[in-house]
């Protein structure tokens, strides 16, 4: 059993489950990089870079409380992400994990 008493079994196929987590790619331009109209780039200046930077989702639910002193608003719980993956069959599974 996982940390979330998951069974390592793939409940598809049977094959084993591998524990992961989710993460979403954003690509950004860099700040240096070079407009086609400048005259360094027509020289063979700097090609276009890009920065690779990844973010991970979280599961977000009202909890049923109000906070705040003066504009009261809904309290909201959030929780990372977890999963396994079937190493046959790719199946997976995703879980929220309390903080």
């Amino acid at each position: 059993m996982g940390e979330f008493d998951v069974p390592m079994v793939c409940p598809k196929c049977g094959g084993k489950m591998v524990q992961g987590n989710l993460t979403i790619p954003l690509e950004r331009m860099s700040p240096r990089t070079m407009d086609q109209l400048t005259p360094s780039f027509s020289m063979g200046g700097f090609p276009q870079m890009m920065e690779d930077y990844s973010t991970e989702p979280r599961w977000k639910e009202k909890t049923g409380e109000r906070t705040g002193l003066i504009f009261k608003r809904d309290e909201v719980k959030q929780m990372k992400l977890d999963g396994y993956r079937c190493s046959l069959c790719n199946y997976i599974e995703i879980y929220a994990k309390p903080k």
